[in-house]
């Protein structure tokens, strides 16, 4: 069975990208899924509670196989279009997404994924992927030990969860995620330069 986040996720991530790009590449969608996620944490949920997990690939990216199934399953139902490239959103697919926003069980996801899209507002998506293969635990995962980016069980967790906590700090609480997804942008593009 098809994951419902994960098609959620697809859907929004689809939709919200389709104004500023051309469609979204499958790598493209999983990285902002996972960045969705990792936003998840300033809101105080566990990113092993996101609803699907992602693993390090061979190319040191991080990548979803129910992400992956969700857009087979949506292209198949017509929902998505793929180029074998690039996805982009169908009528119907906007329509299953404004009844699935309908769901409360997908309202706090709402606002880590929009925060996500909306980076593309001040960034490439080439850079945010860039900023965000800076990431400690995408870093310091081993591909070999195929562990969940995003499992209990990652320790490379714990700093990750100390950034957000300074992110947190410095800037406040925040309702709309978008100033503390670009903090934490700015932050990796910082210790990018110090490479």
């Amino acid at each position: 069975m098809t994951n419902p986040s994960a098609i959620f996720d697809s859907l929004f991530i689809v939709s919200q990208t389709s104004s500023q790009c051309a469609g979204i590449s499958i790598s493209e969608l999983n990285f902002l899924s996972y960045f969705s996620c990792l936003l998840s944490l300033y809101k105080g949920i566990a990113v092993s509670d996101w609803g699907y997990s992602f693993l390090k690939s061979e190319q040191g990216v991080p990548v979803s196989a129910e992400l992956s199934e969700s857009c087979s399953m949506l292209v198949e139902a017509g929902e998505l279009e793929n180029d074998g490239v690039r996805y982009c959103m169908t009528p119907a697919g906007e329509s299953r997404l404004k009844f699935l926003r309908t769901l409360s069980c997908m309202n706090a996801r709402v606002e880590c994924l929009q925060a996500a899209c909306d980076c593309l507002l001040m960034d490439s998506i080439v850079e945010i992927l860039s900023l965000l293969s800076q990431d400690s635990v995408i870093k310091e995962s081993s591909f070999h030990q195929l562990k969940y980016l995003n499992s209990k069980e990652n320790e490379s967790l714990s700093v990750l969860y100390e950034q957000f906590k300074v992110v947190r700090n410095a800037i406040g609480y925040r309702h709309n995620l978008f100033v503390p997804a670009v903090s934490w942008l700015l932050y990796l593009r910082q210790k990018k330069s110090e490479i």
